[in-house]
């Protein structure tokens, strides 16, 4: 299997809004996006000039993604958050997943980046980033407050 790592371009963003739509349409999230909302969320993830956009090509087809911007603090200090990640599911347990980790940490330890930071809705989704290195964060307590309620 030889994969091709590198940074996404424009031209990218619509196969990737068709991995995120299969990703997240199947189990275990069982969402409901559409093509048009997908292609959104990617175009307003990578719009600001701290976005940074990963993908991986297998066969010349982009079947990884990895999305996020830089937050930049005091003291020199960063961190990148991920926005999105997603295999596609014909690619899921074959290694992409890690493999895609691997790269962006290295890319970001390059551009001094201190730490990679995410938030995640689901059980297995966790398993995975925890098999990888990741661990519960011990600061901050995500809040959410619903504007639909008012």
């Amino acid at each position: 299997m030889v994969l091709y790592f590198r940074e996404i371009k424009s031209e990218d963003f619509s196969t990737c809004a068709n991995i995120l739509v299969a990703a997240y349409n199947g189990e275990p999230w069982n969402n409901t996006w559409t093509k048009k909302e997908a292609l959104l969320r990617i175009e307003a993830t990578m719009s600001g000039f701290n976005s940074r956009g990963y993908v991986i090509e297998k066969d010349n087809e982009i079947v990884s993604m990895c999305l996020g911007r830089i937050d930049y603090y005091y003291g020199n200090w960063s961190q990148f958050c991920i926005d999105e990640f997603n295999v596609m599911p014909s690619a899921q347990g074959s290694g992409i997943g890690k493999n895609l980790l691997l790269f962006v940490s290295n890319t970001l330890k390059n551009e001094k980046i201190n730490r990679i930071f995410l938030m995640t809705g689901g059980e297995q989704a966790a398993k995975f980033y925890t098999k990888n290195g990741f661990v519960a964060a011990n600061e901050g307590i995500a809040l959410e407050y619903n504007l639909k309620n008012d």
